[in-house]
């Protein structure tokens, strides 16, 4: 028989120093009852105490008992925070994927932080447990600011998001990628926006990317500027033709702005946000544009800004990004998604300098595939997206959002 107890309760339980498994129940919309779905309550505990003593790792997925068919567990771990100096009423989400050097990287930065958010979730869609095995045997030997929770979530970055969301339990929630550097003061700073907007209008802020300061405008965007492709306007706004303003070349400044555009990459919420809005399950996978498309949800009730003195480096990394093809495919598709969205009149000149703007990309990787001796992967990539274009011409992809809803429990054992 399972027990149902707080989180906070069996946490306050729990030695600071001892690890717990823990485990997730997956609501299946396709399977379960619609009006059983709406009848579980957002904060419900379900604590199942079974799991096989001195196991050392918890199975990925394990079904329920027989009063929830429909329910599946999710392994993971946590250890407690040994020290004081966090911010309490804030969490940290890190979705990962075969990313083991750098997830342990920006562990072992934020680990130095005094302005650290209390709880740092670390979701891992990785098929195998290399990230686990390289942040655990830290984790064991750290004395840490933060409570570390690890989970193990089907792969999917939306997915791998929508999990940390229901398994965190702040008020602000924050999230950054695994290859994100934030500087001191980042976290506080965002913290700080949330705060003094007394009338609680805002409900995202995104941090601001210090290394594109100096980063100068390619060539792909010279010449939609010179084409007259893409409007001129300021940094994170979004037009009506479908694309949005490059922050290349942005100077550093202070206070906040107002954007119609957040980057997955540094960007937090207020927790209320969640009640209306989950990030979208039409992006699997590595995903292009589901930043972009959760903005755009979230812009129809709350203000979103930028925080200048919210300084954070995204040091991408290849690792766990799909080859060219399969990019490009997925970035015209998934624009072109949010595109139709959430522009709702699109006048003739817009479809012009959308579709315009698609073969542009397409002239540019083939062009930039012959330069500087023979590179294929431009050539797929121009490849990818001529497949979307047909794609989105005579099968446009379409998707009808569910009710944002809790979808998965989070159990400490």
């Amino acid at each position: 028989m399972s027990a149902r107890f707080p989180r906070e309760l069996l946490c306050a339980n729990d030695n600071m120093n001892c690890y717990r498994w823990a485990t997730l129940m997956v609501v299946d919309r396709k399977t379960m009852n619609p009006a059983d779905l709406e009848s579980l309550p957002a904060c419900q505990a379900n604590e199942s105490r079974e799991h096989k003593k001195g196991s050392v790792t918890a199975p990925d997925f394990v079904p329920v008992d027989s009063a929830s068919p429909a329910l599946q567990h999710l392994g993971g771990w946590v250890k407690n925070a040994s020290k004081a100096g966090a911010l309490e009423d804030c969490t940290l989400i890190v979705p990962t994927y075969k990313r083991p050097r750098e997830m342990a990287g920006l562990l072992r930065l934020l680990a130095t932080f005094s302005d650290v958010p209390r709880e740092v979730i670390v979701v891992d869609g990785s098929p195998s447990s290399e990230v686990e095995d390289e942040l655990l045997p830290w984790a064991e030997k750290s004395s840490l600011p933060f409570d570390l929770v690890f989970i193990r979530s089907p792969a999917g970055l939306t997915r791998q998001r929508n999990v940390g969301i229901d398994a965190s339990s702040r008020e602000f929630v924050f999230f950054l990628d695994d290859d994100s550097v934030p500087q001191p003061g980042y976290f506080q700073a965002i913290r700080q926006v949330f705060l003094t907007d007394h009338a609680k209008e805002i409900g995202a802020v995104r941090g601001l990317f210090a290394n594109m300061a100096d980063a100068k405008l390619t060539w792909l965007w010279r010449v939609r500027f010179a084409l007259r492709l893409v409007p001129r306007g300021d940094p994170g706004k979004y037009f009506t033709c479908g694309t949005s303003a490059t922050w290349n070349g942005v100077a550093p400044f202070g206070g906040v702005k107002p954007v119609d555009v957040l980057t997955g990459c540094a960007m937090a919420f207020r927790r209320e946000v969640f009640a209306r809005h989950r990030f979208s399950l039409f992006f699997s996978g590595y995903s292009q544009g589901e930043d972009l498309e959760m903005s755009r949800r979230v812009a129809r009730d709350w203000k979103l800004v930028v925080c200048g003195e919210a300084r954070v480096r995204h040091e991408t990394a290849e690792g766990g990004r799909p080859a060219g093809f399969r990019r490009a495919r997925m970035a015209l598709r998934n624009h072109y998604f949010i595109w139709k969205r959430h522009v709702p009149a699109i006048s003739f000149v817009d479809r012009v300098r959308f579709w315009l703007n698609v073969a542009l990309i397409i002239i540019y990787n083939i062009v930039g595939s012959f330069v500087r001796g023979f590179r294929p992967q431009y050539l797929s990539y121009a490849a990818g997206t001529l497949c979307a274009l047909v794609e989105c011409l005579f099968v446009p992809p379409a998707y009808e959002e569910p009710p944002a809803r809790r979808e998965y429990e989070f159990n400490l054992r």
